[in-house]
């Protein structure tokens, strides 16, 4: 049976469940001794003798083992929350002459169908609980509104630190919101592109980007470079005009909620540097050119000659080996020059077949004696490709030329193709698998550095400039190469390009 009031501290029985129709009373071990007839009706489970702690979980005060703690708390709010049912209750205790505790509570209900739910109704509560209630919401809202405040000077604080960081940045930043409303612009921008702070309070994306237009270069001029701009796109470097000469590298990256964030690095130093670099190695390899062919050429000579011994002949044949291994590095190293010079410029496209770029290199490199063994399977050999042919070739002759030197040991070279995209655009990929020496982590990362050769030894012939060319003549076709590779096992290439719209 359910607990009742037996018979009331204070008041007579009645007048006491009328006017705290949800108390509880424990004795001195907190087991139950009456309960109020509203909360005996919400829980008929409360029953006399059960440990208060069969039924409630006491949140305040923390420590309540005993009615010394209790005391100690005195009168302050104590709260309880039933273990099962989601009923919470509210109020004050109270320690009475013989040990005894007395709970004057109250539910804490958020709405009409929350106290339906319990059973109720607003005939079960005394006069004085939604007077309670009123002062606990009270209470409630004036701690709200202080931890508010609390949150709104921490993000104060904040945002006050970031703007801080954002303006000893040397990288131009603008911030916009999902309306395209400037949110923030730093000073490094502002001094890139040439404005004051008064002048940017009313302009929006559109203004910087009519702005940003007029300050470049006739030929990157009517692109609406930051309204187009998406954090998954690759942009180019653009340069600007005025306020001088300077070449930026624009960034964009999401903002949440449709805002965009961009930064604006200055290049101007590393461009002229790559320029004088492309300059110096372009010179270096024309004025080699000629002094190099006549070498090459006078060796070729001399050993069709039969008047020298074996000693002499090996030495000829050794001139003549790194004479033609110079011409390939002075070769590459025009192309490349070549390549960065004129740019797309370079790349004459055409619609042609997967097999068109495939079976060329492949035939070329199946003629090869040696350990090796050549397996070609292209399987989408009839897909056409927008590319440029020659160049194309080109790429996958060095990449099969890695798959041969650094395979000393021979083992299987196979060649497949596989279908896929390329920033949302049809590619096929030309791979090209081998069982060699493979690439670290460290080397894997260094792939596609000018003269980088991942074998220091020097006992297999290269350049290190074979897949720096790769790379440009790829992407440039608006490609990628991807290489994986593991120590010992071997490496994967893969030429992604695009396929005939």
């Amino acid at each position: 049976m359910s607990a009742r009031p037996a018979r009331a501290p204070v008041l007579d029985g009645d007048r006491f469940g009328r006017a705290f129709p949800f108390h509880l009373w424990v004795d001195s071990s907190l087991c139950l001794r009456s309960v109020g007839s509203a909360l005996a009706k919400a829980r008929p489970d409360l029953l006399a003798g059960d440990a208060l702690g069969k039924h409630f979980e006491v949140l305040r005060p923390r420590s309540a083992a005993g009615v010394d703690d209790w005391r100690r708390h005195g009168s302050a709010l104590c709260t309880l929350r039933a273990h099962a049912g989601g009923l919470t209750l509210r109020g004050n205790a109270e320690v009475l002459d013989n040990g005894s505790v007395l709970l004057l509570v109250s539910p804490v209900l958020g709405s009409l169908e929350q106290m339906r739910e319990h059973g109720l109704s607003f005939g079960d509560f005394a006069k004085h609980d939604a007077a309670g209630e009123l002062l606990l919401a009270a209470r409630a809202t004036r701690l709200s509104a202080v931890d508010s405040e609390r949150l709104a000077q921490r993000l104060q604080l904040r945002t006050q630190q970031l703007d801080s960081i954002l303006e000893l940045s040397r990288n131009g930043v603008l911030s916009f919101d999902d309306a395209g409303r400037l949110l923030h612009v730093n000073a490094a921008a502002l001094a890139l592109l040439g404005l004051a702070r008064e002048d940017t309070p009313q302009m929006t994306l559109e203004r910087f980007d009519a702005h940003l237009d007029a300050l470049l270069e006739p030929p990157q001029r009517g692109q609406a470079w930051l309204r187009r701009a998406s954090a998954a796109a690759e942009l180019p470097r653009l340069t600007l005009g005025r306020p001088r000469h300077t070449v930026i590298e624009l960034g964009c990256r999401d903002g949440g909620r449709g805002g965009r964030n961009f930064y604006l690095r200055d290049v101007t130093r590393e461009t002229e540097l790559d320029r004088m670099k492309s300059e110096f190695l372009a010179t270096a390899a024309h004025e080699l050119r000629t002094p190099l062919a006549s070498v090459f050429g006078f060796a070729e000579l001399l050993l069709h000659r039969s008047t020298f011994g074996e000693r002499e002949r090996e030495m000829l044949r050794t001139i003549h080996r790194q004479g033609a291994l110079l011409i390939d590095i002075v070769d590459e190293l025009l192309d490349l020059a070549r390549i960065e010079a004129r740019g797309a410029k370079e790349i004459e496209r055409e619609r042609c077949r997967v097999d068109d770029v495939v079976q060329p290199v492949v035939g070329l490199f199946a003629e090869r004696e040696g350990p090796h063994r050549l397996k070609a399977h292209p399987a989408h050999g009839a897909a056409e490709l927008f590319v440029d042919l020659p160049k194309s070739r080109r790429a996958l002759t060095n990449v099969l030329s890695n798959a041969y030197k650094y395979s000393p040991q021979g083992g299987e070279v196979e060649v497949d193709t596989l279908a896929g995209e390329v920033r949302g655009r049809p590619c096929i990929g030309l791979r090209v698998c081998d069982q060699g020496l493979g690439m670290s982590p460290d080397q894997l990362a260094q792939v596609f550095d000018r003269f980088y050769r991942a074998d220091r030894s020097g006992s297999i012939p290269g350049s290190g400039l074979g897949m720096s060319l790769v790379k440009d003549i790829v992407e440039l076709q608006d490609g990628r190469v991807d290489v994986a590779s593991e120590l010992g096992q071997g490496t994967c290439v893969t030429l992604w390009l695009p396929c005939a719209a």
